[in-house]
């Protein structure tokens, strides 16, 4: 079975994502197919800064959905400094390539390492080279993917092009005939189930 992702990799809950997939294939042997999505993509100008409202002093703490996310996966996202607004597009460039040669799980995992827990500016080409050197073989010429927009019609913009696709928050799965987004891995492992029972029925 092949579990279709779209995801981001500067967006919080896709970081929470990738162990998500991880754990569906180790768990259920399923293929994953990542599909990258540009929530800022170049045509799409960076959103104004929001003011949040001042909460009452006596309204109690109350956790965001983010956090509820994270403390029943048990996963944390690392408190290190990374860029703010960064244009990830060359990074999906990136994972198309890697899909040739068979090696797009481990580039996934290696550009959300480097983004999460080293800040590093992935969406930079010599940032991206440097990571690709050790995923992809000696004969593979990422400047010329990159160069050449080799793939780029397999990434999905916000906000309109991927609202047509149905996604309108990353990470999405598609399971099956069901599309998840932003749920604990409970719901995706349940829905890989009821895939399989759909097969064999």
């Amino acid at each position: 079975m092949t579990v279709r992702v779209v995801h981001d990799f500067t967006c919080p809950w896709c970081w929470v994502g990738l162990f998500q997939a991880q754990r569906l294939q180790k768990e259920f042997g399923v293929d994953i197919e990542w599909v990258g999505a540009e929530l800022w993509p170049e045509e799409l100008g960076w959103p104004a800064p929001r003011i949040p409202e001042p909460e009452p002093e006596n309204k109690p703490a109350l956790k965001s959905r983010f956090e509820f996310l994270k403390f029943i996966e048990g996963i944390e996202v690392p408190k290190i400094e990374r860029p703010k607004w960064m244009r990830i597009h060359k990074a999906n460039l990136a994972v198309e390539l890697a899909k040739h040669h068979g090696v797009a799980d481990a580039m996934v995992e290696a550009l959300y390492r480097a983004y999460w827990e080293r800040g590093e500016a992935i969406g930079e080409f010599e940032v991206i080279e440097g990571i690709a050197a050790s995923i992809l073989p000696s004969d593979a010429n990422i400047s010329a993917a990159i160069e050449s927009e080799e793939g780029a019609a397999n990434i999905l913009h916000f906000d309109d092009p991927a609202h047509e696709a149905g996604v309108y928050n990353v990470p999405t799965f598609f399971i099956g005939q069901e599309r998840l987004a932003e749920q604990p891995y409970g719901e995706l492992s349940a829905a890989v189930e009821r895939a399989r029972q759909s097969q064999l029925d």
